[in-house]
């Protein structure tokens, strides 16, 4: 039961890096296909408070993640 237990955990934490992974390495293959579109999030006060807005979130997101992930058995 251990190991069943050990290896749906490992299975959640697997989908959680990727989750928490693909908006970066989306942003950063949409920097690199089409560079200005993404430079208005580092150039306009609104587009950097968005990116502050969405870091927060994420940040949030992944303790939540992990938070459910972590557990003693």
């Amino acid at each position: 039961m251990k190991a069943k237990i050990q290896a749906m955990s490992m299975e959640a934490k697997a989908s959680a890096m990727i989750i928490g992974c693909l908006p970066p390495g989306v942003m950063f293959l949409v920097y690199v296909t089409n560079p200005q579109y993404i430079e208005l999030l580092g150039t306009q006060s609104l587009g950097r408070m968005m990116l502050a807005a969405s870091a927060t979130w994420m940040f949030m997101g992944v303790m939540v993640m992990r938070k459910m992930i972590n557990f003693d058995f």
